[in-house]
């Protein structure tokens, strides 16, 4: 059994993971994983390329997007008339998913 001092001490050290929690509640949407892992393994793809490969329409995806890129895990390019996305490379959290999981 820890004593009260140990406690304290493991209390301290637990970060508040909120950032975390968000980025989970996020993911647990199947079709949001799905857009988050096809852009683990193909960088980069449009809207309607990611609408196709889910049989799902252009503007349900598109609210997924926002939803994934408000969390902090989309990185958008925009190329002439299309706009690309690709995973965030500066969110350590999403990096970490992609390296383990997907």
């Amino acid at each position: 059994m820890r004593t009260d001092k140990q406690i304290i001490q493991i209390r301290k050290e637990l970060k508040d993971g909120t950032e975390q929690r968000v980025i989970f509640k996020i993911l647990a949407d199947t079709n949001r994983y799905r857009i988050f892992e096809m852009l683990g393994k193909q960088p980069q793809l449009t809207v309607s390329d990611m609408a196709r490969v889910l049989k799902i329409s252009l503007p349900l995806a598109s609210q997924h997007l926002k939803t994934l890129e408000r969390g902090g895990l989309l990185q958008k390019e925009k190329r002439g008339q299309k706009v690309y996305y690709g995973l965030r490379t500066d969110n350590r959290i999403a990096q970490a998913i992609t390296k383990t999981i997907i």
